[in-house]
């Protein structure tokens, strides 16, 4: 198996992830993927292997969605209230 599949899948994930939340900086992000990969596997960034920390920045990515999305709504609903 071609190892730099998996390094490229994590490099595009991360990237997309740095898009989803700009508000972060990459180091709050790296450390926070570092977190949530120890959660998941009991593996930090220095032990983990590439396609832990590219589940774990999936992981993250989903639950920041998650999270966003019922502020989103809430907006839609008070901004259509305000408008009426």
């Amino acid at each position: 198996m071609n190892q730099n599949i998996p390094r490229a899948e994590l490099f595009a994930a991360l990237q997309s992830l740095s898009e989803a939340v700009p508000e972060m900086r990459v180091g709050q992000l790296v450390a926070a993927v570092g977190e949530l990969c120890a959660d998941l596997h009991g593996r930090g960034l220095w032990d983990a292997a590439d396609a832990e920390l590219r589940e774990a920045v999936w992981q993250f990515h989903r639950n920041f969605e998650g999270e966003s999305e019922p502020t989103d709504e809430r907006e839609r609903r008070s901004t259509s209230v305000a408008n009426r």
